[in-house]
């Protein structure tokens, strides 16, 4: 019980004993100061019934010596709301509580008692009267949510955050009756997860994984006085979604693949080549990237993916020729739009509830079980590096390092019935400036049938186009005669040529029309034969073609496009001829090269058929490369040098080249530097 005096508090601070006791010893009346007292705030406890007592303390005013004062509080609790939690007995200054009190609804009442004479003036200053409410731990913590969610990759390592799950409690903050210690009581489907003293939870046992598993169920407690014994208690539910990694590779429903299109046909669809993957469907992880790694390079087809099956659209870019190929074989490797995971990626915690911090990272103070189970996510197949055959599959290297499966399709090209063809395109037909030929053949241009190779029969020919009238042309035997002498002087003589069209057409319904090109030459400018641009070629074990290219000084009609003939006699291997462009030819082996010097010998024709007197001879080295390095190159001497290091299993297969080869090439000096490089000096066959 507190008893008040406004100003000298003499009840309270010094007792009125001691103040007569100054008074009558001085002889002087004592005088009153007014001054502002400073109480120490009264405690009380929350819960506690102090409703019985006569007065939790007392204010007085000295003036009410000799006269009436009436007392009064107000403040929060006792005029305002709540009302009369605390009252004040107007005449004896006694005050009361009239409830319990709960610090958590209220935690101090800051009252003013007030003094009154009787009409109604103030006797007194008005002094402050605190009442602060003590804490009991009478509230339980709460989770902010009863369903809290939070992400974490698959393949997560042990220690990797997750979340960090939050709790409140209404207790007093910063004292034990707030402060919460949390645990794991149960984890559904295995014990993969940890949870530390204050709430973080981590992977405990990296073995997550989506396509196994991908969503983890945990019930977690929150105890207040930090886990103490009599603490109180709450329950929550952790939802763990298992985001995705693109931990598989995508597979094909068939080891290989048999495909037919028709000749002279292109922008249709060939076949469509279903792709299989365990990650999360209708993600960059699960949507394939399909790449032609084989036989290609003419650039005949083209893939791409449908999003909505992940099925790989093989297309018919350009049209090919029966007649030039019967049969492709492509190598179709598959990957993912997202990179392949390797480990290094993982970001661990997302963190997708209300309440909850975010942001931790490691973990300490690991609590709860493990659980068996084990990931079954596939780190990727791998091929076996070289060509592949009919059955067979290669590697492919990705950028990240992973080597992905090569799938065969053969693709077989159909014969179609056709129309008679000009061969060549353009015939140049030289005539000499002052000779009598006018009336005369000066040449034959005669379609032939594309199917048999034959001159074409049940045809007729014409002219198509002659602008300067200087020709005819004989409707069965395709003979020119020229009807005067071109001049030189006309504008239709561009460097010295005249050109114009024929026409072949059939006797067929409905009839097919073939158009050919000569190209009158006043001079005679075809004296050079195409010549190839390089004697030497360097090709790695893995790969089975190179492209051959040629040029001609002449000019137009007496080049390109040129026609390239390997001659078997004197050429070493199997090898087979591709169209690539006017000036070019694949030339691609028909087995399994083993590393080693492949000399080809070349028939090289220009349009009008002219080749050099002999075989050309080109020289094909082939070598295992590593990370697609181009592995030999020729010396100033003519000698092959190796300046790529190899390692230990490209050593071996170099090798096994070799002993084979040993038989019947000269003598390889063979030299070993630094026990791991290997420079072939000098090498011939």
């Amino acid at each position: 019980m507190i008893q008040l005096s406004w100003f000298f508090l003499v009840s309270l601070l010094f007792g009125l004993q001691a103040a007569e006791a100054i008074r009558a010893h001085s002889g002087v009346n004592l005088v009153r100061h007014k001054r502002d007292w400073v109480l120490p705030p009264k405690s009380m406890k929350e819960n506690v019934d102090y409703t019985q007592q006569e007065s939790i303390a007392k204010i007085r005013s000295d003036q009410e010596a000799g006269t009436a004062v009436l007392y009064s509080l107000e403040g929060i609790g006792a005029n305002q709301h709540p009302f009369h939690v605390f009252v004040v007995d107007p005449n004896t200054g006694n005050v009361r509580v009239t409830r319990k009190l709960d610090r958590e609804q209220i935690d101090t009442y800051l009252l003013a008692g007030v003094a009154k004479f009787p009409n109604g003036t103030e006797a007194e200053k008005r002094i402050d009267l605190k009442i602060k409410v003590l804490d009991e731990n009478d509230n339980p913590p709460i989770f902010d949510s009863s369903l809290l969610r939070a992400m974490v990759d698959e393949n997560s390592a042990a220690g990797t955050s997750v979340t960090i799950i939050n709790a409140t409690d209404a207790d007093e903050p910063g004292t034990n009756n707030a402060k919460i210690a949390y645990s794991i009581i149960d984890q559904k489907p295995h014990h993969y997860f940890g949870i530390t003293k204050d709430g973080m939870i981590f992977v405990q046992n990296a073995m997550l994984d989506r396509e196994e598993e991908d969503t983890y169920i945990l019930t977690v407690t929150g105890k207040d006085l930090y886990g103490a014994e009599g603490g109180n208690i709450a329950t929550g539910t952790v939802t763990i979604t298992i985001r995705d990694v693109n931990d598989n590779l995508p597979t094909l429903e068939k080891p290989n693949y048999d495909g037919t299109i028709e000749e002279n046909t292109f922008g249709v669809e060939v076949m469509r080549i279903k792709a299989q993957d365990l990650d999360l469907q209708n993600t960059d992880n699960w949507e394939a990237v399909f790449d032609i790694v084989k036989g290609n390079e003419a650039g005949y087809f083209s893939i791409k993916t449908d999003p909505r099956t992940n099925e790989g659209i093989l297309m018919l870019e350009k049209p090919v020729d029966y007649e030039d190929i019967k049969n492709l074989d492509l190598g179709l490797a598959v990957r993912n739009k997202a990179p392949q995971f390797d480990g290094s990626s993982s970001n661990g915690a997302s963190i997708g509830f209300g309440g909850g911090a975010g942001g931790a990272t490691g973990a300490s103070g690991a609590s709860g079980g493990s659980g068996a189970g084990g990931a079954t996510g596939a780190s990727g197949a791998s091929g076996a590096s070289g060509s592949s055959g009919a059955g067979g599959a290669s590697g492919t290297s990705g950028a990240s390092g992973t080597t992905f499966k090569t799938y065969p399709i053969k693709i077989t090209v159909k014969n179609q019935p056709e129309g008679p063809k000009f061969d060549p395109a353009v015939k140049a037909i030289p005539v000499t400036e002052g000779d009598n030929t006018v009336n005369k053949v000066i040449g034959r241009y005669s379609a032939t049938d594309k199917d048999t190779g034959k001159p074409a029969e049940n045809v007729r020919y014409v002219k198509g186009s002659d602008p300067l009238n200087w020709f005819t042309v004989d409707p069965e035997t395709a003979e020119i005669k020229l009807k005067k002498m071109p001049d030189m002087d006309s504008p239709f003589l561009v460097n010295g040529t005249y050109t114009a069209k024929i026409l072949c057409i059939t006797q067929d319904m409905p009839a097919k029309t073939a158009t050919g090109t000569i190209a009158i030459q006043v001079e005679d400018f075809n004296d050079n034969c195409p010549m190839l641009t390089s004697d030497f070629q360097s090709m790695c074990t893995s790969k089975d073609s190179v492209i051959v290219n040629a040029k001609d000084q002449d000019p137009y009609p007496n080049g390109a496009p040129f026609e390239f003939t390997i001659v078997s006699e004197g050429t070493k291997g199997n090898w087979q001829v591709e169209h690539y462009n006017e000036t070019a030819a694949i030339v691609r082996a028909q087995e399994e090269m083993w590393p080693g010097v492949y000399n080809l010998l070349f028939v090289v024709k220009d349009q009008q058929g002219l080749a050099c007197p002999k075989p050309q001879k080109m020289t094909v080295y082939v070598c295992v490369c590593e990370d697609g390095v181009v592995c030999a190159k020729r010396g100033s001497s003519g000698q092959f040098e190796r300046n790529t290091e190899l390692g230990a299993a490209a050593i071996g297969l170099l090798f096994l080249g070799l002993m084979l080869l040993i038989r019947k090439c000269d003598p390889v000096l063979i030299t070993m530097r630094d026990h791991a490089k290997l420079r072939l000096t000098a090498l011939s066959c």
